[in-house]
Parts: structure tokens; C-alpha cells; sequence
């Protein structure tokens, strides 16, 4: 009945509705290198094999990172007459968003994912995917406190999941919104684009919206309780395995699993040794022989004063240099300077 379909979805869906729910649920999420989930194998044309789920139904999912991927140019050339890239004086590169997701098990308390795959899919089917669902569980009287708090479609993040028309500038520019990677946070935020398919950004500000629907989505682990929601993204996303696309049920034309790698990679450079330039090692030798300079003619100057003044016997005018003689009766006298 309902009430039990609700009671069992409460307990799959860990996130945002709940702070305490959501800190039990950070805190409890651990890596698992396989799950215990019925597959078939598939081979691709190297001989390398996958094991492919049929259903995932009975299982979670757990957003991962935003990444911006770039779309091939057709024509190499940047700055050919015509190209519809050129915006606000200058060229620029195209971009999708994808959202990457891990596939999880859930046992009500804790959610173990797979961390070795990389489930990549478009950033507005995810969001797509996952709020709908998430309406659903709300509408059915889910606790869903913190994703209801920004208001309703007209008030917040969720009336922009798709590219749409935003504003225009003082000069007749028209502007677009669409969800779109936060650099500084790295949650999501909503962006502001040139183009009306959201692949070009500006520097603009983004909306002032509270993204309190784009905070659960993001930090829950959601459980897909025998719908076909998970299983949709499952089998429509890249499967990125060491950044190559495994399942073979995608054409990765745009080197989507590589960029994920990269984007989800970490490096510690704390321990490698700066590389200086040969500008730099020319500068550190010129100011110090220039300071070495300054030293050693302090020094000689120094000891010269000292030579020629010791005793007090060495005045500056030498009196064996002072001679007086008159010339038309005015005495005259000369000094030479030591």
C-alpha cells in the first residue's frame, strides 16, 4: 500500500531532507570495489571485459562531480569569417556539463559505493532524473523540509534545469540560464551563457538563488526502490573505467571518460622540486655578484681611508704641498689635495 511504499523509500533515501540523516549519511558512506549485483559480461574489440548490470533497481546512486567537457570544433580554424563561436570580441570553445554519479548499495543506514566506475551523463538528465523523482517522494509525503525550503518552481534553481532565455543587456544581448560547475565551491550553481544551447559562458554573475534543491541532489544517496529511474541513467550514461568508455553501449567521440579521469583525478605536487627558468637562475646571479660589488668596493674604500688616516698623522692637505709666493704684491698660496 502506500504507506509502506513510503516507509521504504524513507529508508533508502539518504540526503539533504534531514541534517541529522544527511551527517549519518556522509559519515557513513564507504568504498566498495565490486557490489553484489547480478551481471553479464561484455567483451570489447581488445578482448577487454566489463560486467554489465541488466537492473539496478534494487540499488542507489550517489552524485559525484560536475564536468565540463568540450565539443570538438568542426573547423579548426577559430577565426574563420562566420564562426557562431565569436561573442563579446572574441572567439570562444563550446562546452556540455555532465554529471558523474557512483552506483551504491543501501541497506537504510549506510551507502557503500563503487568507486572504481565513473557513470557519466548529461548535467540536465541527471538533475532531470534525480528532482523528479525527488517531487514524487515529496508529493507522497516524504520529510522533504530543506528541498522545499528555496520556494517553488518560480522561486528557485529548478525553473532553470533546462538552457532557457534569461535576459537581456543594455545593447540588446540576450542571455541564458542553465546549470553549470561552481569552480569555487564545486557543487552547482546556475550559469549564465552566450548561446541559446548553454555551451558558451560568460563571466556574469549567476542568479542569487539559495540552491537548496541542487544541495540534496548533490549530497544524497538516493535509492531507486524498484523504479526505473536509476536503471534510465545507468544504461544511458558513459561508463568511465581509467578513462575509457567500458560498457561499449556509448560513442565517446568527445573524449567524455578521459575528461572525467582528469577532472576526478587529485595530484600532490607538494613534493616535487620547482623548476626555475633560465631567466629566473640569470636574475639570482646578477643581483648576487651585483651585491657582492657593492660589498667589495665598501671594503677597498674603507681600507683606503683607513691607510692614508692612521695616526692622525695624514691630514687631507699635506703642508709639505703648501707654498706661498707673491705675485704683484699679493701673496698667493697653493694646496694640493691627497
Amino acid at each position: 500500500n502506500a504507506t509502506t511504499t513510503n516507509n521504504m523509500a524513507a529508508m533508502k533515501l539518504l540526503s539533504l531532507f534531514g541534517t541529522a540523516a544527511l551527517v549519518s549519511a556522509t559519515s557513513s558512506t564507504s568504498t566498495s570495489s565490486s557490489l553484489p549485483i547480478t551481471s553479464r559480461t561484455l567483451e570489447d574489440e581488445s578482448g577487454s571485459s566489463y560486467a554489465y548490470l541488466d537492473d539496478v533497481s534494487n540499488y542507489s546512486i550517489q552524485y559525484s562531480k560536475c564536468v565540463r567537457v568540450k565539443i570538438p570544433n568542426e573547423n579548426e580554424d577559430d577565426a574563420v569569417e562566420g564562426n557562431t563561436n565569436f561573442y563579446n570580441g572574441r572567439y570562444h570553445a563550446q562546452y556540455m556539463r555532465y554529471a558523474t554519479f557512483h552506483l551504491c548499495s543501501n541497506d537504510g543506514d549506510k551507502c557503500s559505493c563503487d568507486y572504481s566506475v565513473e557513470y557519466a551523463t548529461e548535467m540536465e538528465q541527471y538533475l532531470g532524473a534525480t528532482m523528479g523523482y525527488l517531487d514524487e517522494y515529496c508529493a507522497n509525503g516524504g520529510d522533504c523540509n530543506n528541498y522545499n525550503k528555496g520556494g517553488g518552481n518560480d522561486a528557485d534553481e529548478s525553473q532553470y534545469l533546462n538552457c532557457a532565455a534569461a535576459y537581456e543587456d543594455g545593447d540588446g544581448v540576450q542571455y541564458y540560464y542553465a546549470p553549470q560547475c561552481d569552480d569555487d565551491s564545486g557543487g552547482l550553481v546556475i550559469g549564465v551563457f552566450y548561446d541559446n544551447e548553454c555551451t558558451i559562458k560568460t563571466k556574469n554573475s549567476a542568479p542569487n538563488f539559495n540552491y537548496y534543491k541542487f544541495e540534496t541532489v548533490t549530497g544524497m544517496c538516493m535509492g531507486c526502490n524498484g523504479d526505473n529511474t536509476c536503471n534510465n541513467l545507468y544504461q544511458e550514461s558513459f561508463h568511465c573505467l581509467d578513462g575509457k568508455e567500458a560498457s561499449g553501449q556509448q560513442n565517446d567521440e568527445m573524449s567524455v571518460c578521459s575528461t572525467v579521469k582528469k577532472a576526478t583525478t587529485s595530484h600532490d605536487y607538494s613534493s616535487v622540486k620547482k623548476r626555475h627558468s633560465g631567466a629566473d637562475a640569470f636574475l639570482k646571479v646578477f643581483f648576487s655578484v651585483l651585491f657582492l660589488s657593492f660589498i667589495g668596493a665598501f671594503v677597498f674604500l674603507t681600507y683606503t681611508y683607513y691607510i692614508r688616516h692612521r695616526d692622525g698623522k695624514n691630514p687631507l692637505v699635506s703642508s709639505d704641498h703648501l707654498g706661498e709666493h707673491e705675485e704683484g704684491g699679493v701673496p698667493t698660496s697653493s694646496a694640493t689635495l691627497i
